[in-house]
C-alpha cells in the first residue's frame, strides 16, 4: 500500500508541474477585439490594458471578440492563426490563439479596405514611418518695376516647397498659380512673406498679379 501511495503522490506532483508549466507558457494575457459598435465601420484590437496592439511577444493568448453588428465581422489571420466571427452573427466569442514571429492582420471580411489593422509578433517589428523629405526652398520676387523672378525654376519635382516671396512694389503683387494652387500677395503689400505649399506635377505660372503679360512659367515633374 505504501508503494501505491508513493506512486500516486509522484503522479500527482508530475501532473501539477506539467499543468503549471503549461499555464506559464499559455498565460500571455487577453486580447480584446471589437467591431461594429452601433453598426459603425470601426474595428480594433487592444491588450488587457486597453492599449492598441502594435507588437506582442510570441506565445498563447486568449482573444475575446465583441462583435456588435450583423454588418461586420472580426477576422484575425497570420502565421498559424485563422479565426473569425460570422458576419451575420452578433455577440462575444472567445478564441485561444498561439502567435509566433511574424505579422498578423485583422479585418472585417465585408469591408477589408476600410476596416483593417495589423501588428507584429516576436522578432518581427514594424519599420518606422519614412522620414518626410525636407521642403525645397524657392526665392521669388516682384519689382522694382517690371522685374519678376523665381529661383530655381528648373529641375523641380513634385513635393513640399517653401517659397520666400519679396514684394518690392506697392502697385502690384506676386502671384503663383498651377494645379490646385493659387497664391498671391496684394497689390498694396510690400515686404517679405513665406509660403509653404505642395506643388504637384504640371505647369505653373508666376509673376504679376495684375498684368498677365508679366508672368513666366515653370514645370514640376512627377
Amino acid at each position: 500500500m505504501r508503494g501505491v501511495a508513493v506512486k500516486l503522490l509522484v503522479v500527482s506532483a508530475l501532473v501539477a508541474l506539467l499543468s503549471a508549466a503549461g499555464s506559464a507558457r499559455a498565460d500571455n494575457g487577453t486580447l480584446v477585439g471589437d467591431v461594429g459598435l452601433g453598426d459603425a465601420f470601426t474595428i480594433s484590437l487592444k491588450d488587457s490594458t486597453g492599449a492598441a496592439v502594435t507588437h506582442l511577444n510570441a506565445g498563447t493568448y486568449t482573444l475575446v471578440v465583441h462583435d456588435h453588428s450583423a454588418l461586420h465581422n472580426f477576422d484575425l489571420s497570420g502565421p498559424g492563426v485563422s479565426v473569425a466571427t460570422d458576419i451575420a452573427g452578433v455577440g462575444d466569442q472567445t478564441f485561444t490563439i498561439t502567435l509566433v514571429d511574424g505579422t498578423y492582420f485583422f479585418q472585417c471580411d465585408d469591408h477589408p479596405t476600410t476596416m483593417k489593422g495589423k501588428f507584429t509578433v516576436g522578432a518581427v517589428t514594424t519599420p518606422p514611418p519614412p522620414t518626410p523629405a525636407p521642403a525645397t526652398t524657392l526665392a521669388a520676387s516682384i519689382g522694382p518695376g517690371a522685374k519678376v523672378s523665381l529661383k530655381p525654376s528648373t529641375g523641380l519635382s513634385a513635393g513640399k516647397f517653401r517659397i520666400k516671396v519679396s514684394d518690392r512694389t506697392a502697385s502690384d503683387g506676386f502671384r503663383l498659380g498651377g494645379p490646385g494652387l493659387t497664391r498671391s500677395t496684394t497689390a498694396k503689400f510690400t515686404g517679405s512673406v513665406t509660403w509653404t505649399v505642395t506643388l504637384k506635377a504640371g505647369k505653373y505660372t508666376f509673376g504679376s498679379l495684375r498684368n498677365p503679360k508679366l508672368r513666366r512659367s515653370f514645370t514640376i515633374s512627377s
